[in-house]
C-alpha cells in the first residue's frame, strides 16, 4: 500500500512523540473567590462531549444528547487519495443539552435551560501502516442557548491516532491519541476555547457464545487520560468556582461479532457505559457509549 506521506518515517516518529509526552497532572483547585464570567467554559464548547450525565461539584449538572452523524463520501479526484486507501467522512453531528444549577431529577425543570448545536465537518481517515491510522478532522456550525437567547460560532478541530498492537477477528488492543482545539465565536475570553491532548487503550474481546444465539458477542473496553491545555473554571455558586484540568475515562460495551449496525446516517458497534473524573473528583460524568473514542 503506498503512503500518502512523503516522509513516514519523520511524521510517525513526531507524532508518537508528541502522543508520548507525559503531562504532569495538575491538582484541580477548588478557590472561594469573586467570579469571572470571562473565565468560565461556555456552553457552546459543550457540543464535543459525548451522551451522558455532566456533574461538578454537587449542584452543576448538565445532560447531552449528542447524536455522532457520519457519512462516507467519494474523494475527489484532485485530491488524488483514492490510491492510498484514505477515506473522506461527512460529519454531520447534533447536540441537544440541557444545563442546570440543581440536582439531576430537576433536570428539564423550568428554571434549567437547554441548549441546541449543529457542528457539521469533514474527516479524512489516512492508514499510513496496516497498523496505524490517522483521522484529521475539522468542523464548523452553530449554537443557540434558550435561556438568553445567544446563537453563536463553533468551531472544531484536530487529529486523532489509533495504532493496533494486536489486532484478531477476535481479539484486538490498540493505542489512541489526540490533540483537539475548540472555541466560539463571538468570543469571551478563555470561556471560548478549548484544548485537550488525550492519550489511551482500547480492546476487544470475543466472548463464549452461548445456547442458541445467531451471532457472539464482543466485549468492548478502552481507558483514557485527557490533559487540558487550559483550565475550565466551572460557575458553582455566586462566589466559589472549581477549575478542572484533566479528565480521567473508563468504559466497557457489547456488541455482536461482525460489520457495525447501520441505521440511516448512525453507525454504532456498541452499547456500554463510560465513567469519567477529574483527577481531585469534583468533575463526574457518566456517559453512554456507542463506538470507539476514536469514531466519535
Amino acid at each position: 500500500m503506498s503512503n500518502p506521506l512523503r516522509q513516514p518515517h519523520l511524521f510517525a516518529a513526531i507524532l508518537m512523540l508528541m502522543l508520548s509526552v507525559q503531562v504532569a497532572i495538575g491538582q484541580a483547585e477548588e478557590r472561594s473567590t469573586t467570579i469571572h464570567p470571562e473565565e468560565q467554559i461556555h456552553w457552546a464548547l459543550a457540543s464535543f462531549l459525548g451522551t451522558g450525565w455532566y456533574r461538578v461539584d454537587d449542584n452543576r449538572s448538565t445532560f447531552i444528547l449528542h447524536l455522532p452523524v457520519t457519512h462516507q463520501i467519494r474523494t475527489p479526484d484532485w485530491l488524488g487519495l483514492e490510491s492510498h486507501n484514505v477515506k473522506m467522512n461527512l460529519r454531520l453531528p447534533v447536540s441537544l443539552g440541557f444545563h442546570q444549577l440543581d440536582d439531576i431529577p430537576d433536570l428539564l425543570e423550568f428554571e434549567n435551560y437547554p441548549s441546541a448545536a449543529f457542528v457539521p465537518g469533514i474527516e479524512f481517515e489516512i492508514p499510513l501502516t496496516r497498523q496505524w491510522t490517522l483521522k484529521p478532522l475539522a468542523q464548523f456550525g452553530v449554537g443557540y442557548e434558550a435561556q438568553s437567547d445567544e446563537m453563536v460560532m463553533v468551531w472544531y478541530g484536530g487529529i486523532r491516532s489509533r495504532f493496533y498492537l494486536q489486532q484478531t477477528e477476535t481479539k484486538s488492543i490498540a493505542l489512541l491519541g489526540s490533540i483537539a482545539f475548540a472555541g466560539n465565536n463571538p468570543e469571551y475570553e478563555a470561556r471560548s476555547r478549548y484544548a485537550a491532548l488525550m492519550g489511551g487503550v482500547e480492546g476487544k474481546n470475543r466472548l463464549p457464545q452461548m445456547g442458541s444465539m445467531s451471532k457472539p458477542f464482543n466485549l468492548y473496553w478502552h481507558a483514557t487520560y485527557t490533559n487540558l491545555f487550559d483550565e475550565i473554571d466551572f460557575h458553582i455558586s455566586p462566589n466559589r468556582f472549581s477549575s478542572i484540568d484533566d479528565q480521567w475515562e473508563f468504559g466497557v460495551g457489547l456488541g455482536k461479532a461482525g460489520k457495525p449496525t447501520s441505521w440511516w446516517m448512525f453507525t454504532f458497534d456498541r452499547l456500554g457505559l463510560a465513567y469519567q473524573r477529574s483527577t481531585d473528583g469534583d468533575f463526574q460524568a457518566v456517559k453512554i457509549s456507542v463506538t470507539s473514542p476514536f469514531d466519535l
